[in-house]
This record gives C-alpha cells, sequence and structure tokens, in this order.
C-alpha cells in the first residue's frame, strides 16, 4: 500500500500559455503530457537570479479526494536529477523518465514538486527551510482520453464532477441565474477536476437561482446545466 504524504503545498499555478515563475525560477512547460509508452520528457528549469540556486525536484502520483489535492509516492516515472544546482541566469534540463508500463484504461495524474532550498545545511538537521516551492502536472495517457463533466448543487455549492477518463482543466468559471446572468465563480485558473473525481465552489444563494456553469475546459467553453443532487 503507497504511503500517503500530508505535505502542505502552495501550488502555483497559471492560467496563461506562458512558463511558470516563481520568485526567480521558471519552469517550461507549465503542464507537461506522456503517451503511455513514451520513454522521457523534459522540463527547462531557468534561474533567472544572479545568485546559484540549488534546487529538490519530486515526482508524486496526484488523486483528488473529496475535492482535496492527495500526493502519494510511486514508482512509474522518476524525475532525474533528484537535486541540481543551476548557476545564476542558467538553464537546466531535467528528465521525466518512465520505469515501468503506465499503459491504463485511464489518463494517470502526476505532480513535480520543485522546492528551492538553502546551500547550507539546516541547524535542526532534516527540517530543512524551503525557499520556495512549484507544483507541476504532469499526465500520462493516450490524447484520445477525455473528460466528461456533470454539474450538481448541494446546498450552497457546485460540484463539477468528471465521469471521464482524462482531465479536465478548468479556466474562467461562472454560474448563470434564472435570467442567465453571468455571475463569476473564478476568473484564470479555476482548478483541476481528474477522471473519476469531483471539484466544488461555494457560492450565495442570495445572487439568485442557479442554472448553469459556464466553463472553458482544455480550451474548449462548455455551458453545464445544474443538476439537484
Amino acid at each position: 500500500m503507497m504511503k500517503r504524504f500530508s505535505i502542505f503545498l502552495v501550488f502555483l499555478l497559471s492560467a496563461l500559455a506562458g512558463p511558470l515563475t516563481a520568485g526567480q525560477l521558471t519552469v517550461a512547460p507549465i503542464r507537461l503530457h506522456m503517451g503511455p509508452t513514451q520513454p522521457n520528457a523534459t522540463f527547462t528549469l531557468t534561474n533567472g537570479s544572479n545568485e546559484d540556486g540549488f534546487y529538490q525536484l519530486q515526482l508524486f502520483a496526484w488523486e483528488q479526494e473529496e475535492g482535496e489535492t492527495v500526493l502519494k509516492q510511486q514508482h512509474d516515472l522518476i524525475i532525474t536529477p533528484p537535486v541540481t544546482m543551476i548557476p545564476g541566469n542558467s538553464d537546466q534540463v531535467v528528465r521525466v523518465v518512465r520505469q515501468r508500463p503506465t499503459v491504463s484504461d485511464k489518463e494517470k495524474s502526476y505532480r513535480l514538486i520543485i522546492s528551492e532550498v538553502p546551500d547550507t545545511e539546516s541547524e535542526r538537521g532534516a527540517q530543512l527551510k524551503v525557499l520556495l516551492r512549484l507544483s507541476v502536472p504532469v499526465f500520462v495517457g493516450d490524447k484520445n482520453q477525455t473528460h466528461a463533466l456533470t454539474v450538481t448543487r448541494q446546498q450552497n455549492r457546485f460540484v463539477i464532477h468528471n465521469k471521464g477518463n482524462g482531465h479536465a482543466r478548468l479556466v474562467n468559471a461562472y454560474w448563470l441565474d434564472d435570467k442567465q446572468q453571468p455571475r463569476l465563480i473564478r476568473k484564470g485558473l479555476a482548478g483541476y477536476v481528474l477522471p473519476d473525481s469531483d471539484l466544488g465552489f461555494d457560492y450565495d444563494p442570495r445572487d439568485g437561482q442557479p442554472t448553469a456553469i459556464s466553463v472553458t475546459a482544455n480550451g474548449k467553453k462548455l455551458t453545464l446545466p445544474v443538476e439537484e443532487e
């Protein structure tokens, strides 16, 4: 049984097509898709600082439980190098390498966690201070695997369900009242819904009666009717 990690992560996610940036570190691409038999893929890390940067890289299986992110140990993929020093104003290519086949009827999801750490040992030993942390999604699966979204209302909360076999990346989410007036849920990146998973958003019932949700999923705009739970 895989050991579950309880890690507090600051997920710095971007709705833009450009690189993902935190502090002086830039990561490209901002999300990665690998085919089910693809042997490896690469990220480019850029240290925009004038100082050397020391980074730890970890790759976890990514699941969602009741809309919350859960990271677990996995043995499908490895990241190399797992620790690297990037000189100031320089790049480093890191590689995601397959260790075993991951062919599945459902897309598999992972997160690459990049942590900047000091170049000196902590006085507390293993309790290492983290200067910044980035989280980058990695998906492995067939390009034909896709989402199948429905929406239900549970009291004062919308829940988006994904019954498909691929993830949905949600951007610019609104709900429509009974007069078809849009009301903002979240501008920009609203989140991901993994296969067989849910993602919920609270709303204020004083704003009206919700009839549908308008959202862009994987680049395609959708209007999803709201069903009663």
